[in-house]
């Protein structure tokens, strides 16, 4: 978790607006006007901007989280289509020897098929289910990073408030955007991590 020092604002168009409280405090933004502009304000400085969710897309840790998810995803589907095949030729060749069964054999069959039918299906659900949460772990787990890899840069460069990219309408300071800076240093980070997705048994 990011400490008091570092603020991820994910919603800054729906918070208390500052310039309110400090009309409200004792009339100060009257009283004493140079204390809040921006320009006599050294704490505005001390904030950084940075797009999360860009990150975690390119950044190479994600990418291969990803490439492994589709991959033992395609296995999964490749699997359960052959079961699919084996099962329709199944059916077939009861529906083909019908003639030769009586009605009670031939539902007793069907019945048999159909109860087949239903545990490979849960099987593939279970599977599914399987990788799903474990992708989901390992993505918590480079979320984390990615934020003490924030964390960290915001230290360093002594900023106090990190705001997410998506919700800033305008800044025209570039030198205040982290993305690159923290993009680079992740892949880094994350260079050695070893990123193994559970098979399904």
């Amino acid at each position: 978790m990011l400490s008091t020092k570092l603020l991820i604002l994910s919603s800054l168009i729906y918070g208390s607006s500052p310039s309110s409280n400090m009309i409200n405090s004792h009339n100060c933004f009257t009283n004493c006007p140079n204390k809040f502009l921006i320009s006599n304000s050294s704490e505005f400085h001390k904030i950084g901007i940075v797009d999360f969710r860009y990150i975690l897309k390119k950044s190479n840790a994600m990418k291969t989280l990803g490439n492994k998810f589709l991959l033992f995803e395609k296995k999964i589907n490749e699997k359960f289509k052959r079961k699919q095949m084996d099962l329709k030729k199944k059916e077939k060749l009861i529906k083909e020897d019908k003639v030769n069964l009586t009605e009670l054999e031939y539902k007793k069959k069907m019945k048999l098929f159909k109860e087949d039918v239903f545990i490979v299906q849960k099987k593939y659900k279970n599977e599914r289910s399987i990788l799903n949460k474990s992708f989901q772990k390992i993505q918590k787990k480079i979320k984390d990073l990615l934020a003490q890899v924030l964390k960290d840069v915001s230290i360093r460069k002594e900023i106090n408030v990190v705001f997410l990219k998506e919700n800033i309408f305008l800044f025209n300071n570039p030198s205040v955007d982290l993305t690159s800076e923290v993009l680079d240093l992740f892949n880094k980070k994350t260079k050695s991590l070893k990123i193994t997705i559970t098979p399904s048994k």
